[in-house]
Order: structure tokens, then sequence, then C-alpha cells
């Protein structure tokens, strides 16, 4: 009686749940059930298999033992035999050698009942050989300065924060789009196709991100020691690509980040990964993190007391080949204005980016100087004890004549920054200085130096004199040059103040050009742009317009003189052309008719006294006349540029952040590791990364064997010092074994 109730209780819950209209699933959510969801899919299962014997409950008879007492034997023996076995394993060795079908689980309970537990056995030493053992110097060093933590902090961070937003989603309904993949869940050609995709495939990341759904990014189901790896994968890109593109990832020069990040990604998963963090928005608190983590490193290294922390601003512009109209710049290396991207970049004292923005076309040094160095302090927590000129220790920004306008020099007054800077020849007259030193010699250098002051007019004020500490170089062989600064001598003399300036060139200028050449700084990362108006065309349309309606206005009589006879002319070149298609060319001679000849003679003699007569009437205009002309042809050419694009450089500065700690990194390892080398980059790189090798791994320490390049002995004396110093950081790989070099 009591089986066929119980019987009858599973149907009726069968039949409820069918005619619900929904699934399973959400049956089981939204109700109270009798069952869980993984015994009712078991039961059903029995049903549709055995009907309703399948139903009953047989437990009363006894458990219905799958293996005999024999077997209980044998599986004893086979566990004594092999505890270094999983279960799995073991669950194998059971169905192929003894026929017997047990499931994991059951397995595990045996052995706890015989007290047969698995006993894992310690791991054999990893022995590989490796084409570019190099790599895991690079690799190691990155994990000993720490960056790698700071940066999963920051995009943990941020990841949190938008989580917290509106654009956050959690569990959205389905996929709009499943009607273009293919049963593996990848893309078909029928998505691009979408008219949706294809008008946001280029759009800029603040139209795409509306629609964003941040809960499906994969970001999310990353741990902090994924971002650490995939982080360094990025972070040694220029390396294992030669170009820095992502794209590269593919090639066998790419099979290095095996060893040196513990896996070999690929283009679509770094490329997949960097568009998330796009998407995020991150680029700014990960420049935020590259200025404060670096300002702060370098300091443990720098122990000198400076009177006056240099720094050097300057410009990096980047070519754009896009068939739009995108904001321009002036591209050097090309010699041409055209599409870029400029990249504003602060350099200390010792020549190590710190910070950086990116700007879309031409970057005003200008506007942006005092504005990089008030945040670099803000980011380095300085802004609470803002220094002041009357301080001991304050900071100076150089940069070059390019910024250097009376109106930028005035904005140092106000500011607890001093300015070094040269000035262009145009600039200088022997009437502007006053108060001229004694000439005194160069101490770094064969040249006569002059202190002085100097009087600047301002263009934008012209009624303002602004006066500035000038120092005169003559050098010996002829050349001269100014350079003015608002450092008071108590702070730098006449030499120190020339010093820092031509120090520029060390320290930013070829710091640029090895950055170009080692960690591909000039490359730009895919991008996206936004139509906006383009407010300084308008401007000029406007101010053509005003003066093109005066000029028509002042030459209302004359114009209507010339307009008569332009209509008169319209008359006579038809009939030129009729007179011109009755005759034929031949050997380069016209042919034609007495009559048609004497025609086209009186013809174009009529032309060209009505020509003459415009060219009378225009005469005591002519200047207007000129300048009607000029503007009508400038406000024709600019016809169709009341728009420009605004390039999206998020993907651009995400890239740049890890490009700069790359360089850190190698400065770090010419200064501190091999004792302050005088090496390039590009040559640092290619001196290391190349050197072939083999790997011992075992869970304590990790071996590395670099094999020596005997064209370069000189070098090799320096690493091999250089291995020594890295083998006493005991640097941790991220299995928690210590890094040891050997140069053999």
């Amino acid at each position: 009686m009591a089986k066929d109730k119980r019987l009858s209780s599973i149907l009726k819950f069968f039949e409820k749940v069918e005619k619900s209209g929904l699934s399973a699933k959400k049956y089981f959510a939204t109700h109270a059930t009798p069952m869980s969801i993984v015994q009712y899919f078991r039961l059903k299962k029995r049903f549709h298999e055995h009907g309703d014997v399948g139903l009953i409950d047989q437990r009363h008879a006894g458990n219905a033992r799958k293996v005999t007492a024999e077997q209980v034997k044998l599986m004893r023996g086979v566990f004594a035999y092999n505890r270094h076995l999983s279960s799995q394993a073991l669950q194998d060795e059971l169905r192929s050698q003894w026929k017997i079908e047990l499931g994991p689980r059951r397995i595990d309970q045996l052995r706890q009942q015989f007290n047969l537990t698995r006993v894992v056995p310690e791991p054999e030493q990893k022995k590989e050989t490796v084409q570019f053992a190099g790599i895991e110097i690079f690799s190691a060093l990155a994990h000993y300065v720490g960056i790698l933590k700071h940066w999963s902090t920051t995009i943990q961070h941020r990841l949190q924060q938008v989580k917290h937003t509106r654009r956050y989603v959690e569990d959205s309904g389905g996929d709009d789009y499943n009607y273009a993949r293919h049963r593996d869940g990848t893309f078909s050609p029928r998505y691009n196709r979408i008219a949706h995709v294809r008008r946001m495939k280029f759009a800029s990341i603040d139209e795409k991100i509306k629609d964003k759904d941040f809960s499906r990014l994969s970001l999310y189901q990353l741990e902090a020691a994924n971002l650490n790896r995939r982080n360094l994968a990025v972070l040694l890109l220029p390396l294992v690509t030669n170009n820095g593109a992502v794209r590269s990832l593919d090639k066998p020069l790419s099979n290095a980040l095996e060893y040196a990040c513990g896996y070999n990604y690929k283009n679509a998963t770094i490329d997949k990964y960097l568009r998330e963090l796009k998407y995020l928005q991150v680029s700014a608190d990960l420049i935020h993190c590259h200025a404060r983590f670096w300002s702060r490193f370098w300091k443990k290294y720098d122990a000198a007391d400076h009177q006056l922390a240099c720094y050097y601003i300057d410009g990096n512009v980047k070519p754009l080949w896009s068939s739009k109209r995108c904001r321009k710049g002036k591209v050097s290396m090309l010699g041409r204005v055209m599409n870029c991207l400029e990249q504003v970049v602060l350099h200390d004292g010792l020549g190590r980016p710190i910070y950086f923005q990116t700007f879309s076309g031409y970057a005003d040094l200008q506007k942006h100087a005092l504005q990089a160095m008030e945040q670099l302090d803000e980011l380095c927590g300085e802004e609470h004890h803002r220094r002041t000129r009357k301080s001991r220790c304050t900071r100076a920004l150089i940069f070059d004549s390019a910024a250097n306008a009376v109106q930028t020099l005035r904005a140092f007054i106000k500011s607890p920054y001093h300015y070094i800077t040269i000035l262009d020849t145009n600039q200088i007259h022997p009437r502007k200085f006053k108060h001229l030193s004694p000439s005194r010699r160069y101490s770094y250098g064969d040249a006569t130096l002059i202190d002085c002051e100097i009087e600047l007019i301002d263009s934008k004020e012209p009624k303002y004199i602004y006066e500035s500490r000038a120092v005169q170089v003559q050098w010996d062989n002829g050349k001269s040059c100014c350079l003015v600064t608002s450092a008071p001598e108590t702070l730098l003399t006449a030499s120190e103040v020339v010093k820092a300036y031509f120090d520029r060139w060390p320290y930013c200028e070829k710091q640029f050009a090895m950055m170009n050449a080692a960690v591909c700084f000039f490359q730009i990362v895919g991008y996206g742009k936004k139509l906006l108006d383009d407010d300084n065309m308008l401007e000029r349309m406007k101010e053509l317009q005003t003066e093109l309606r005066q000029l028509r206005d002042e030459l209302k009589e004359p114009l209507a003189q010339i307009s008569d006879k332009e209509q008169q002319l319209q008359k006579l070149f038809a009939e030129e052309r009729r007179f011109k298609e009755n005759s034929k060319i031949k050997d380069g001679k016209r042919i034609q008719s007495q009559r048609n000849k004497a025609a086209l003679a009186i013809c174009q003699r009529q032309i060209g006294k009505i020509q003459r007569d415009v060219k009378a009437i225009e005469e005591p205009f002519r200047k207007k006349f000129n300048l009607l002309r000029q503007q009508s042809k400038e406000f024709a050419r600019i016809q169709g540029k009341k728009e420009v694009y605004h390039v999206d450089v998020e993907l651009d500065q995400l890239l740049t952040s890890f490009r700069l700690t790359l360089a850190n990194l190698l400065a770090f390892l010419a200064k501190e590791i091999l004792d302050e080398a005088a090496i390039e980059m590009n040559t640092l790189i290619q001196s290391i990364l190349y050197l072939p090798g083999r790997i011992e791994h075992d869970p304590g320490r990790r071996k590395v064997y670099i094999k020596k390049n005997d064209k370069d002995s000189k070098f090799m004396i320096k690493l091999a010092k250089g291995l020594a110093k890295l083998n006493s950081l005991n640097i941790r790989h991220p299995s928690g074994a210590i890094y040891e070099f050997e140069l053999e």
C-alpha cells in the first residue's frame, strides 16, 4: 500500500511539472518541491527505461551491490599497490583490467574504509631546453619590482567600481545575435552583416559602452594570479613580437611566453583581454598607477639630496593613417602635417619616463606643461605640502623653444615650479639684456657664460614686459645661444643651468629614440573615431563669410559692370567654340575656310577687347579684387571640413602604460643589475633575449642556465656579474620557487 502511495505521488509530481509549461530548472527555482532536481531527472530516466518498476524503492531488500566480496578483496590489493594513482586513474584501471565499474566517489569511500588513501608522489624535476632562455631575466625583474601586483589591484578596483554602476547588468537576457553564431558559440559571417554591428564597428568607445553588458566580461572570472600572468604577457609583448602588435603573437618568436609567463598565450586571448580593459576605461587608472609606482620606486636608488629636481617634458607625435579627416599635427619623422596622435611624456632627471598623456591631434605643451607637473605631484601624494620657491628643494621643468611663449613663462610665476628653456634666434637681441655679469668659463664644456637679465614682450599683451634671468652661452666654435630660467643663482649657477638644459638630449630626446626602437613606442594601437564639429573651421568660415560680404558691398558697382561683361563673354565663347568645331587640326595647324577664319578672328578680337575692359574696371580696386579672389578660393577650399573625427586614445594609452613600464625595467636592468652599463635599450634586449639555454624547475628552485655568446665576451662578463646580483635578490617565481640564473 505504501509502495502504491509513493509511486502515485511521484507520477503526480511528474504530471504537475509537465503541465506548468515551465522548464524543470525554472520550476524547481520558483516552487517548493518534494525532491531535488538531480533526483527528479534520475527518477524520470528510470521511469522512461523501466516504467513503474523503475520507481519502486528497493532499499528494503538491501543495497544493490555492484561488486562481490571477492572483488572487494581484489580492489584492496589494487589500492595498496597503486596508492600513487588518482581516483580517476584507478577507475580506468578497474574497468580495463578487471571489468569492475565504480565511480570516483565510491573509490574514495573504499580507500578510506581500507585506510589506503592516496599518497601523492613528490614531483619530479622538470628539465626543458628553451630557445629564448634570456626572456626569463625580464620576467624575473617584473616579479621583483612588484608592478604586476599594483596593476592587478588597479584593475580589480576598477571592476568593482563598474559593478556598482547602472551599466553593470547581471543575469541579462538572451543574446540578440544567437542566430549569427555557430553551434560551438563562435560568430558566423552573418554577424558582421548585422546593421547594428556594421554601424558600431568603428564607433567611439563612448558610444559602444552605452549598450555594453559588463556582467559578461570574462575579467570578472579572473583571479589575481591569472591577471598577473596576462599583464606580464602584455608587458613582454614588444620583446616577443618585434613590432609590439598583438596580431604577431601567433608567430614562432612568441612561443617564449610559455616560459616567461607560464602560459603560451595566443593572439585571440590577449586581444580579447585588451578589448575588455578598453571597455572598462581603466587606462587613466593605469597611468596614475604607473606614475605613483615608478616615482616612488626610483627614489630608493637616488640617494642624492637635490636642491632642484629637474623634469624633462616633450611630445612624441605618431602618424595616424586614416582616410577620415582626423585632428592633425606636424609629424617630424615624416616631415608633414597629417592625422596623428601626440603623447606628452614627463621624464625625471635621469631620463626615466614617469607620467604621460595621449591626445588626438596636436597637443599644446604651453597648456599642458604645468598641468602635467601638478597632476604628477598630486599622484605622488605631495599636494598637501605643496613645494614653494622658498623651500630648499623644489622642481624645475625643462622644455624646448617650441613651448616657451612669454604667456607660458608668466604662468610659472604663480606656480611652485621653476623652468629652464632656450630662446629662438628671433627672440635674442642685445638691447633686451641688462645687468650683465662678468663672463666666466663653462664648468662642463668649452664655452663662456654671461649671467644677466632679459626683458621679453608678451605678443598677446604687448604692453606687458616680462623680466627673467638669462644665461648667454658663447661656444668656442663660434656658435651662441641664450637660456632663460626662473631659478635664482642660489639654486643653480650659470653652468648648472646650461648643463641641466643640454642634458635634455640624453635624458629626453635620446630616450624617445631608444623607446621607439625597443618598446615600439611609435606604434598606434586600434582605435575608434567620434565625429565632432570642428569649432576652429566653423569660426574660420564665419570670418570668411563676413569678409566676403564686406568686400562685395564695397565692390558692388564694379562687380555689376563686370557681371554684364561676363554675360557678353559667355555668348562670344559659344561662338568661338562653334567656329573651332568647323575647323580641323592637322600637323599642329588649324585648317579652315577663309570665311570661318575671318569670323573666328573677329570673335577673338571682341573677346580680347571685353577682357581688357574688365581689367580696366578692376584696376582702381586691384588690391580688393585680389583679396576677394583669395578669400573666395579659401572659402571654397574649406567647404566640407565642418566636422572632424576625434580619435579614441583609450587602447593606445593602455598599451603605452605597459611599454613605458618595460622601458623603466630596461633602465633598472642597465643601471642597477649591469652596473650602469652604457648600452641602448634595443641592444640590451637583443644581447639577452635571444640567448638559448635550459630550465630545471622543482618546487623550491627554478634554475635557468643561459648559454654564453662567445662573440660578445665583454657583455657576457657584465651579464655574469648581473646574474649573480639577481640571484642575491631571491626573486620568487609565481609557483613559489626561487629564481637561480647561471651563465654557462
